[in-house]
């Protein structure tokens, strides 16, 4: 599936639910919402609407191309609640990333980010290296910020371009792997979403298998060891 195509409009996989959060499994190629800038008739938050009989409010965000654990509120109160939640130091929100090249062993990313506005802000990124396959590196990758595209412009910096991103990596190896090896899209999938839950300050841990495509991508790469997703 291309960044560009949507999925069939099949039920969306609901991985936590009470009156007050949804943490859903969000599929790729999926808008969010709807966005002057696309002309897509099909988003994520409508079709979980529609699914739960209930109005949501979108807490954080994920890219198109990106898979994985996204959260909702169900008021406007709870929205403003676990948005404090997930902005605070104590919320974990962790990635599985391929990248170009061969990663150190972990690393931290402390590089301010221009936003749409122009100004600069904090942005704080860690990440931790599971494994190597095919000149590639799958990081386990944690953001402290929630800036636009902050994993993807962070590790571009570094040279370790997501593979599969078609705005900041690279075109050429990304064409080889769609060529050769059935590359699906971008590799990056939110797999762990942990934050105080805003009613009762319970902790809530939520985790988000390796979206089926990027599984079977991973584990058909030329000497990919089967072991590799034991560490994700």
């Amino acid at each position: 599936m291309s960044e560009t195509e949507s999925p069939a409009n099949d039920p969306i996989d609901i991985l936590y639910q009470d009156e007050q959060v949804l943490v859903a499994d969000k599929p790729p190629g999926l808008l969010v919402h709807r966005s002057r800038e696309s002309s897509d008739r099909v988003f994520l938050l409508q079709m979980l609407r529609d699914q739960v009989g209930r109005y949501l409010y979108p807490v954080h965000r994920l890219d198109r191309a990106a898979s994985g654990a996204i959260s909702f509120a169900l008021s406007s109160e709870a929205a403003r609640d676990l948005q404090a939640s997930l902005t605070s130091t104590t919320a974990r929100k962790e990635y599985l990333v391929l990248v170009r090249g061969s990663a150190v062993d972990s690393g931290e990313i402390d590089r301010p980010l221009t936003g749409a506005n122009g100004k600069k802000k904090d942005a704080l990124t860690h990440f931790e290296k599971i494994g190597e396959v095919y000149r590639s590196s799958l990081l386990k990758v944690r953001i402290f910020t929630g800036r636009r595209h902050q994993i993807r412009r962070h590790l571009a910096h570094l040279g370790h371009q997501v593979i599969g991103d078609t705005t900041y990596g690279k075109g050429k190896i990304n064409r080889f792997l769609r060529e050769e090896h059935g590359l699906p899209r971008m590799f990056l999938h939110c797999a762990r979403l942990e934050f105080d839950h805003p009613a009762s300050d319970e902790r809530v841990a939520i985790h988000a298998p390796l979206a089926e495509d990027l599984r079977s991508f991973l584990l058909d790469l030329p000497g990919c060891p089967p072991e590799i997703l034991g560490g994700a």
